[in-house]
């Protein structure tokens, strides 16, 4: 059997430069994130067995509560995306603990917000 010479690849004509990608980033407001994720009660819930026994497992979530894996799966997503919880995997099983610094932020907002209410306002004497 003859060999065969391999065939040089040709050079494809192009149209132009190749697109590139842009990279756009947002602002966000970590308040409301936070505060937004922490709307729902069982995030409430969860957040508050993570602070308490963190690092913890899924599955030790799963044990504690009353609902089924996809759903505290689903809620455990936006604490995370919201960077409420941090996870950090370990073979088939992550476990979760609580990032400081977005729940600070949702913290030292309701504070200052306690702290306005006991101010003395513009508005106290309109007489």
């Amino acid at each position: 059997m003859p060999s065969e010479a391999a065939e040089p690849l040709r050079e494809l004509p192009m149209a132009g430069a190749l697109p590139q990608p842009r990279v756009i980033t947002r602002e966000h407001n970590v308040t409301l994130t936070a505060l937004r994720a922490l709307s729902h009660p069982l995030r409430l819930e969860l957040i508050s067995h993570i602070a308490a026994r963190g690092p913890i497992c899924t599955c030790h979530l799963e044990d504690s509560l009353p609902y089924s894996q996809p759903t505290i799966s689903k809620h455990l997503a936006v604490l995370r995306q919201a960077g409420l919880v941090v996870g950090r995997r370990d073979g088939r099983w992550t476990y979760y603990s609580v990032d400081e610094p977005h729940l600070d932020a949702a913290r030292e907002f309701l504070n200052e917000l306690h702290d306005a209410l006991h101010r003395p306002h513009p508005a106290d004497d309109c007489r």
